[in-house]
């Protein structure tokens, strides 16, 4: 009786919610959905005002899947934190997880024990006893990255590319990078271009039609399937051979500290640790961690975005230059001063708010049915949380299309001007474990910067405007300006 009892309680519950609806949302067409209107550029922007007539919980449909959009904070944080055990899975992606195999990397790897191994790993690398170490790579390389810019300063994004990229294969693999040139460097560029790339939504018809995948690469309207081999021949190449360079130090006895160096001491090299091994140094290359996608590409896009807002705001330059000063004196910064610069810190979270890198945090899948304000959201349902309209949401930041550091320094209310890095890096249990690493790289980059140099004139290399990319990674299109070294007294 009580068997019979609990499964007519279940049936009934099941059965109510069934019944509820789904959350509003634009009408689609039979059979497609929505999938004819969703934008393949600027989604957020599309999504923040279909917002303003469906609410910060939206559905839409594509091919017979449903997806979600959420554009409140609130929304956010009780989906998708507080309810984390069931919004952490991935969906999976057919042309960059599947063909291209990116599956077997921390960002696109399903929620399950080998997802949170990778994270243990990565977290164990990027984490207050490792942060000396890691804090005296960026120094370094942020001494190099300035000598370069003064010598090219027109080439001051080939520059930012080369010092993230130099930090990374030094923490990564303990290997010095070589000039811009370096084919580690451009490797690394290749990837993130590859990665932005098949992962840009409505790209690809397959992941619409996934039994799209099965056709033979030889058949013409396939090549996506070509384009998929060589992403994915690419990747295990470079991956295979930054391993073999560590291994090879390691047995001549001359490896430096390295994630890959550290992990092969400390772990048995059984094939399956190996793999593991490759799959996360992979993961940290690439920059693929988790959202922001790549905590390393959001650094370079952030620091371009910062150079932007220093030569178009000579104001914000000055006062932040007054106040490295006052700190550092004559010495070079270094990632101990921030506490000591909150004007800094408040124009770098400006730099986060105003153009977020990842304006739509890479997609969560609901893991089993659930309702939220009286709304049903299926299994399997994609979830995307719209970052840029709650960093643009004039409750909680006040005229939000203006560039006010001073918004985070002289406000008393704690429920407006939050910290947009809190946003920034993603959600729940899929938030970046990179976000530190990513915070310190861009300040003393930033810091060493305006002590260093002015900069001014910033003019697009096309157009009348300098606009942002509108792909899943929002970064300043190309631009140049004009970096001098200041004349100190």
């Amino acid at each position: 009786m009580l068997l019979c009892a609990l499964g007519l309680f279940t049936y009934i519950c099941v059965k109510k919610i069934r019944q509820l609806p789904a959350p509003p949302g634009p009408r689609g067409l039979p059979i497609i959905g929505n999938a004819l209107q969703l934008p393949r550029e600027h989604a957020w922007l599309a999504f923040a005002e279909w917002a303003k007539v469906y609410g910060p919980v939206m559905s839409l449909s594509a091919m017979g899947s449903s997806i979600v959009v959420l554009s409140s904070r609130e929304a956010i944080s009780d989906l998708l934190e507080k309810r984390g055990a069931t919004y952490s899975d991935r969906p999976l992606a057919i042309m960059a997880g599947e063909l291209a195999r990116f599956r077997d990397y921390t960002a696109f790897m399903p929620y399950c024990d080998r997802h949170r191994y990778s994270r243990k790993l990565i977290f164990g690398m990027i984490n207050a006893h490792k942060l000396p170490e890691l804090r005296a790579i960026q120094e370094a390389k942020t001494a190099e990255f300035l000598s370069r810019l003064t010598h090219t300063p027109q080439d001051f994004r080939a520059h930012a590319h080369w010092l993230v990229a130099a930090i990374v294969l030094q923490m990564t693999y303990g290997l010095t990078a070589g000039g811009s040139d370096d084919p580690y460097v451009l490797a690394m560029e290749e990837f993130m271009v590859d990665l932005s790339e098949i992962t840009a939504p409505g790209a690809y018809l397959v992941d619409a039609l996934p039994f799209l995948k099965y056709l033979p690469e030889w058949l013409p309207g396939a090549s996506f399937k070509t384009r998929a081999r060589e992403v994915r021949e690419s990747l295990a190449s470079i991956e295979t051979k930054l391993y073999l360079v560590t291994r090879a130090q390691l047995d001549r006895g001359d490896a430096t500290s390295s994630f890959v160096a550290d992990f092969l001491n400390d772990h048995e090299t059984t094939a399956e640790e190996i793999r593991v091994c490759q799959e996360v140094s992979t993961t940290l290359y690439g920059g693929a961690c988790s959202a922001p996608l790549r905590p390393f590409e959001s650094t370079i896009s952030a620091l371009l975005s910062f150079i932007l807002i220093m030569a178009q705001q000579p104001h914000i330059q000055r006062k932040a230059q007054e106040e490295v000063d006052a700190v550092v004196g004559g010495r070079p910064p270094k990632c101990s001063d921030r506490e000591c610069m909150p004007y800094l810190e408040a124009v770098i979270k400006e730099v986060f708010r105003c153009n977020p890198v990842l304006p739509i945090a890479l997609p969560h899948q609901v893991l089993c049915e659930d309702v939220y304000a009286g709304y049903r959201i299926p299994a399997g349902a994609t979830v995307f949380a719209n970052t840029w309209a709650i960093l643009h949401d004039p409750e909680l930041y006040p005229l939000p299309d203006e560039v006010i550091p001073e918004r985070y320094l002289d406000s008393t209310d704690e429920s407006i001007n939050i910290d947009p890095r809190d946003f920034a890096f993603g959600y729940g249990r899929r938030a970046c474990p990179g976000r530190i690493f990513a915070e310190d790289t861009l300040f003393i980059a930033a810091a060493s910067l305006v002590a260093a140099f002015d900069i001014s004139d910033a003019l697009p290399l096309k157009g009348e405007e300098i606009e942002y990319s509108g792909g899943i990674i929002s970064h300043p299109k190309d631009f140049t300006c004009t970096i001098t070294p200041r004349k100190l007294p």
